[in-house]
């Protein structure tokens, strides 16, 4: 855990106060052990005692990176849960400076898309920054656990969220994201998709022109081949990730595998061998498979760009969700309109 409070004197710590979920008693719990255990003295409800960081109390480690820890925590003036990404003490490669310049960047990021960044700045020669809380978790999280929807609608619907803000993201602040997988994409609690995790992401403007990529070759699994073979990528490197990650919701399976030195990689992607879509699930629509194949192309120049993704797959959704039903297909429609608007 965390535990910084422990290099302050006691005059120097700031207050740890909160309200019981059940009976709403405040409680002082500034003299308890962060992250432990504590039973509400008025209802006896089970409470965890948070950790003050900066503005915000830490409840729990949602998520630990090579860089960085993700806690859920508590903004009390506002009142809301959020989640706080704090890096890692001296993290190899990462410059403090750039990594608050970066959040600073794709704070402008104002899209349906992608999760919202609130704050950034250093606490305790800490680095950090807070965004949305996403209540749901990562897909990665629902494939390992087995409670992925087998919707293709709502997958698509999913996947057509994340395109359109990774294209937002290119053409407005020419970000690139060079880590795009199932446990970089979260839920909010009412099922919404948003892509996190930018610390790969490169934000400089670096036109048509191959970026090398600080984070070595990314996940194995999802890497894009010119990445592997150059240590580097432009946005077209995301598209063949984002067709990895459509392909591997809609069968539950990765197209290439994630075992093997950079070289088999490279072979299995070059080679095409995998199974394609229409051969997994014969039900979906022709061109969905087809959209997929086009994503997963060893040549960055065959690969479709954002528009036609975007395109392919709401005339998916439509066709799925005429399939499925009416009622269905009306809600979809119009879900479609609403955000064609934004």
């Amino acid at each position: 855990m965390l535990n910084m409070d422990h290099q302050m004197d006691a005059e120097e710590k700031l207050p740890v106060k909160v309200f019981c979920r059940n009976c709403h008693a405040k409680l002082d719990l500034s003299m308890l052990e962060p992250f432990t255990y504590v039973a509400c003295p008025e209802c006896g409800t089970r409470l965890r005692v948070p950790e003050r960081f900066d503005r915000y109390l830490l409840e729990k480690v949602c998520g630990i990176g090579g860089m960085s820890r993700v806690f859920r925590a508590i903004e009390p003036d506002l009142a809301r849960r959020v989640a706080v990404k704090i890096l890692n003490p001296n993290p190899e490669g990462i410059d403090a400076a750039r990594f608050l310049e970066e959040a600073r960047m794709v704070a402008r990021i104002n899209h349906p898309g992608v999760i919202p960044i609130y704050n950034c700045g250093v606490f305790r020669d800490r680095p950090f920054l807070v965004m949305r809380f996403m209540e749901h978790g990562s897909l990665e999280q629902h494939l390992k656990a087995g409670t992925l929807p087998h919707d293709a609608v709502l997958i698509c619907g999913w996947i057509l969220t994340i395109a359109e803000g990774l294209e937002f993201a290119l053409s407005q602040e020419k970000i690139v994201h060079h880590d795009i997988k199932p446990g970089n994409i979260l839920l909010t609690a009412e099922n919404d998709a948003k892509l996190g995790d930018f610390d790969l992401a490169d934000v400089r403007d670096s036109g048509d022109m191959l970026t090398l990529c600080d984070g070595g070759w990314g996940s194995p699994g999802y890497v894009s081949p010119e990445r592997l073979l150059y240590g580097g990528e432009d946005h077209m490197g995301d598209i063949f990730s984002l067709g990895v990650t459509l392909y591997e919701l809609l069968t539950g399976e990765l197209p290439f595998g994630i075992q093997g030195e950079p070289e088999e990689l490279l072979e299995r992607r070059s080679s095409g061998m995998y199974r394609k879509l229409s051969d997994v699930r014969p039900e979906l629509p022709t061109h969905l498979s087809e959209l997929v194949g086009k994503m997963l192309s060893y040549l960055p120049e065959s690969r479709p760009e954002y528009p036609e993704i975007c395109a392919c797959l709401r005339e998916s959704i439509e066709i799925l969700a005429v399939d499925e039903s009416p009622t269905l297909a009306r809600k979809i429609a119009g879900w479609l309109h609403r955000n064609a608007g934004e």
